[in-house]
């Protein structure tokens, strides 16, 4: 419509800017620690303790502002540390499939040899 204003509402209005967070860097070492014993523990083979250390990880995670440029080094770091846990765990489960896979092979031959030993 010609000549018509639009009206920012007032709730719209009011709303003054959110100020951006800065972290802790007590927290960020903590968080950092965490997920560096999180790294050691994998590569030990502590798969109980990774589980764990996730777990006191996840929040502190959570709890980063997007908003703060200094989260970003953090997030990087994190991601490698993430990425090395993968990586083990990945291997971990190789050797594990491949375990299991030897001893279903074992299983068969005990019983092929136990089905030919009772003919």
């Amino acid at each position: 419509m010609p000549g018509a204003r639009f009206v920012t509402p007032s709730w719209l209005r009011r709303a003054a800017p959110r100020p951006r967070r800065r972290e802790n860097p007590m927290m960020i070492d903590e968080l950092l620690g965490i997920s560096a014993r999180m790294v050691d523990a994998a590569r030990g083979g502590d798969w109980d303790a990774v589980v764990r250390l996730e777990g006191e990880r996840s929040p502190l995670i959570a709890a980063l502002s997007l908003s703060d440029p200094a989260a970003l080094a953090t997030f990087k770091a994190l991601l490698v540390h993430t990425e090395e846990v993968r990586a083990l765990a990945k291997q971990q489960r190789e050797r594990l499939g491949d375990a299991l896979g030897e001893h279903q092979q074992r299983h068969r031959a005990l019983n092929a040899y136990l089905q030919t030993a009772t003919d």
